[in-house]
């Protein structure tokens, strides 16, 4: 017989599709050195190449020290004097210089700016010089404006809801650039220069791959946008912590820099140019174009609202849904694949004539046009968004919840939905299909839901009913297990409740929905179900890395009652000390220990030093006990209580 363990077949845990991991940057320098393939692109000195190799190298390794990372750039940099456009031109070498061009001096950022600048045309079409073209333009532009932002906040042009104009940042409470007078004005000149000419050849740019992003890079620049929404910050080879996150899904509001009129004048140009243009209604339709009109959309967002409504009418009216689009039926004009369910359609002459497809406008035949879509979505106001609701999506919410490319649109239309008189009509037409959504696995529909309910102050009740009901723990036997089956996302007849003290998975949309509802005017059917768990199974959801934000919206929701977190406190009586001891369970010990009283505080510290020795044992438990000062505690009871309270003053 096998030692093996048998295999567990009612794990509900979902299987990841692995991928085959591709090679890192610098792995696939080293190979091609070991070949005697010096990158590809133009060829380089191999001592010069071995050179670069060494500096990812170190640089990927991290530097501490602000004096050797200024060393190695003006060191590198140096190198590359009367051989620059040769060194761009190279696979590695352009890797290079474009992680240094943010840390390099004045005069060698002029340096590569003067020698760029007559050879445009060439490098802004090429594979490799073309990323350092738009590395010289980004770090131009933010040297260019960075004494325009406040001292408080960089990114202090804060999109809002309301129609008021933006104030402009006072020079008074401008900071002081880091860079001489005469450097910041060659870095806006040479901004200019670039989103000048690239505007200039707006014709031959738009359709190359790499003068595309070019187009895209300038006019994020030129409009102050720091990340687009779902875009990630890009970090930096030398392993430099970023504060910035990104913007997260269901997030509804992006960050401006400041910037000069004549910046924005110029996002204005591109924007009247393009939609000018008469195959500006097919330009949705490709993947390369949709990409460049979903930055033109956030751009003209900061610049011009009443140009932002003009070119989103104008999206509706002539691409989106045209008002002939039922005669002309729903032809596919992307290339791209379109997954329906489990069908693919891969060429543009295949239409989706199943019933998923069915009388759908245009633009929910292309993934290209559906992310522009959604783009319309976050930058449309109040009156134009009524009229992309209206045209697109009325009736059709619930056929397109359930395909799996489609439901991030509905996503995104409930995201910016913030008039209860039209959130209302959405959920009744989502109401009915919480169970086929678990079914297809788009339970982001269902955060989204969640999120609104809260945010609108509408459908709070018959939200939690409709998950009872597709979770089937409606009954009154079953509710205990709301909490549970809301967190796994998984309906009641699917979960083993004889083993919920054991490890499980629990889904991060299922744990924001809880969250979510926590946060309810009445969560008591999700507090009761929560505090009818054992300590031992609490214990394991405040432990997971997903399940330890619970601990917050229970100890934060303002409609949680004194009680329900006393009884919560008592229940993990004798568990703080794992609680304490783990990653993301101290999070959630921190969170519960905040709102316990100064009395549960002192039997929670008893518990800790009982057995401090083993908070030592791990970081986290160290943290802890640091933060607490147990060991004051363990010395002086009295001591520690005047001290908190010093704290909390």
């Amino acid at each position: 017989m096998s030692d093996e363990p048998p295999i567990n077949t009612n794990s509900n845990i979902p299987k990841k599709k692995y991928k085959k991991k591709r090679k890192d940057f610098l792995s696939n320098a080293k190979k091609y050195a070991k070949k005697g393939q010096m990158g590809r692109g133009t060829k380089i000195p191999d001592e010069l190449y071995q050179y670069f190799v060494g500096i990812l190298d170190a640089m990927k390794q991290g530097i501490e020290s602000e004096d050797e990372k200024v060393a190695l750039v003006n060191n590198v940099l140096e190198r590359t004097k009367d051989e620059e456009l040769n060194i761009i031109g190279n696979q590695l070498g352009c890797r290079v210089i474009e992680l240094l061009l943010p840390y390099s001096s004045p005069e060698d950022l002029e340096r590569f700016m003067d020698i760029l600048s007559p050879e445009l045309r060439k490098l802004c079409s090429d594979n490799f010089t073309s990323h350092v073209v738009e590395g010289l333009l980004k770090v131009a532009c933010h040297r260019a404006t960075e004494h325009l932002q406040t001292g408080d906040n960089t990114d202090n042009m804060s999109d809002t809801e309301d129609e008021t104009p933006k104030k402009k940042a006072k020079l008074e409470k401008s900071k002081e650039s880091h860079y001489s007078k005469d450097h910041v004005e060659k870095c806006h000149e040479f901004t200019v220069k670039i989103c000048k000419y690239a505007l200039n050849n707006l014709e031959d740019f738009v359709w190359d791959s790499y003068a595309n992003h070019i187009l895209r890079s300038a006019l994020k620049c030129l409009s102050g946008i720091t990340l687009l929404p779902g875009e990630k910050p890009k970090v930096n080879i030398f392993k430099e912590d970023t504060k910035s996150k990104g913007i997260p899904p269901h997030t509804t509001k992006m960050t401006y820099k400041c910037v000069p009129d004549d910046f924005k004048a110029i996002v204005q140009e591109y924007a009247v140019r393009l939609s000018s243009w008469p195959q500006f209604k097919d330009m949705p339709y490709q993947n390369i174009t949709s990409g460049l009109l979903q930055v033109l959309l956030y751009a003209v967002k900061n610049v011009d609202k009443g140009l932002t409504r003009s070119i989103l009418k104008q999206l509706l009216n002539e691409s989106f849904a045209p008002d002939d689009w039922m005669s002309k039926g729903n032809d596919i004009k992307d290339d791209e694949k379109l997954e329906i369910g489990d069908e693919m359609i891969e060429n543009s002459d295949e239409k989706p004539n199943g019933e998923m497809m069915k009388n759908l406008p245009p633009v929910f035949g292309s993934e290209s046009a559906v992310r522009l879509l959604e783009a319309a979505l976050f930058v449309a106001k109040k009156k134009m968004y009524t009229q992309i609701y209206a045209k697109c999506f009325i009736n059709r919410l619930g056929q397109l919840a359930t395909v799996p490319m489609l439901n991030f649109t509905v996503q995104r239309l409930i995201d910016n939905c913030n008039i209860k008189e039209e959130f209302e009509p959405m959920y009744e037409e989502l109401g009915d299909k919480f169970s086929a959504l678990l079914a297809c696995g788009n339970t982001g529909v269902l955060v989204a839901l969640a999120k609104a309910s809260l945010r609108i102050k509408a459908k709070q009740t018959q939200f939690i009913t409709n998950l009872e009901t597709a979770l089937k723990c409606n009954d009154q036997d079953n509710q205990r297990y709301f909490a549970v089956c809301c967190l796994r996302l998984l309906p009641l007849d699917r979960i083993e409740t004889d083993k919920l003290d054991k490890e499980y998975f629990i889904n991060i949309h299922g744990s924001i929905i809880l969250q979510s509802i926590l946060d309810y005017q009445r969560p008591t059917k999700a507090v009761n179900s929560l505090l009818e768990l054992s300590s031992e199974e609490l214990l394991v959801i405040l432990n997971d890395v997903k399940g330890c934000h619970v601990a917050d919206a229970f100890c934060k929701g303002q409609y949680v009652g004194v009680k329900s977190r006393d009884k919560l406190i008592y229940k993990m009586k004798g568990y703080y000390q794992k609680l304490a001891l783990s990653q993301y369970g101290s999070r959630a010990f921190e969170q519960i220990f905040e709102v316990a009283t100064l009395e549960q505080k002192v039997k929670i510290m008893t518990e800790l030093s009982d057995k401090s020795n083993l908070l030592n044992s791990t970081n986290y438990g160290r943290l802890i006990a640091g933060k607490l000062d147990v060991a004051t505690f363990k010395m002086s009871q009295k001591k520690w209580e005047q001290s908190w309270k010093k704290k909390c003053e």
